[in-house]
């Protein structure tokens, strides 16, 4: 028999969540000890569980009994030992999380990654695909990760975890946008062509807002925006780089799409009005914030077998 239950994802751009060792291979020298941030293992650690923290008060938003996330997709974050360290050495450690990741391209050594709960979710098919240039030659920035696995032993969900190009390069950076824009849409076009009703989640920092032409492009197939409000603050004006996309049969099955505004994720704006996200780094200034990003929530519907431990 069947019985539904709720699967809770979220997405976070954990802005520059950097161990304090120097990596000869990337430009991570400022997040050191010696570097201009003067990063320690102290501040590591801080950062670390306060992020673990953040996730687990995540569970809560939904405004009923707690419940643990199954899914969490995590952007600019610099390598496998500090995730290692997230769901192991913090936190999040009872839960038992897993961990996909890869190394990318970019120069500063910044990548997403994806963490599921054992428990609930197994994957079965892993993907990175780089973001060509004009040259067709894959350019320094995060790849986009594919993750097609089963959870709950039952629901079979694509899940593609997104940084895009930012917006610095102007006109440049704007066209590698619409490239990641194709390839995504590339993406879920294969999973649709070969299963029509094909569970797609999409999430990500996409460097743009949701109408603007990469994001419009990837809703002119079957997947619509779902995001829930802005994310992130510039020069005292909100926007909503972080969103969700779905497929129909997730679309159908939505309980809810928030984002996580926190009280300690926010502080007073004294430039500008409201409020705003309480950084690690005003500058060079140590804030002991943990993102200038707020995390965004998505929860669904989703099917299993009656004596399966889902807790």
């Amino acid at each position: 028999m069947i019985r539904f239950i709720l699967c809770l994802v979220i997405f976070w751009n954990v802005e520059n969540y950097f161990d304090p060792f120097d990596d000869p291979l990337t430009n991570d020298n400022d997040f050191t000890p010696r570097g201009s941030y003067s990063w320690t293992w102290h501040r590591f650690v801080k950062k670390r569980n306060d992020i673990a923290k953040t996730l687990i008060a995540c569970g809560t938003i939904g405004g009923k009994k707690w419940e643990a996330p199954c899914i969490i997709g995590l952007c600019e974050i610099e390598n496998r030992f500090v995730l290692h360290q997230l769901v192991n050495d913090s936190p999040l450690a009872p839960m038992g999380y897993g961990i996909v990741h890869r190394d990318s391209p970019d120069p500063r050594g910044i990548d997403v990654a994806l963490l599921y709960r054992k428990a609930r979710f197994r994957p079965l098919k892993v993907i990175h695909y780089s973001i060509p240039g004009q040259d067709s030659l894959a350019v320094g920035t995060r790849t986009i990760l594919y993750v097609k696995g089963e959870l709950d032993r039952c629901d079979t969900v694509h899940f593609l975890v997104n940084h895009w190009p930012s917006k610095r390069g102007g006109i440049q950076a704007e066209k590698r946008r619409m490239i990641a824009a194709e390839i995504l849409l590339t993406i879920t076009d294969s999973i649709f062509l070969t299963s029509p009703g094909a569970r797609i989640l999409v999430m990500g920092d996409f460097n743009d807002p949701p109408g603007s032409p990469p994001l419009r492009r990837l809703e002119s197939g079957a997947l619509t925006n779902v995001s829930a409000g802005d994310t992130y603050k510039y020069k005292g004006a909100w926007e909503c780089p972080d969103q969700f996309l779905v497929s129909p049969s997730i679309k159908q099955d939505l309980e809810y799409v928030k984002v996580a505004r926190l009280p300690h994720l926010l502080e007073r704006d004294r430039t500008h009005m409201g409020n705003k996200p309480r950084r690690t780094y005003q500058g060079p200034v140590y804030k002991g914030g943990i993102s200038d990003h707020l995390p965004i929530t998505l929860k669904f519907i989703t099917f299993v077998s009656y004596g399966f431990p889902t807790r």
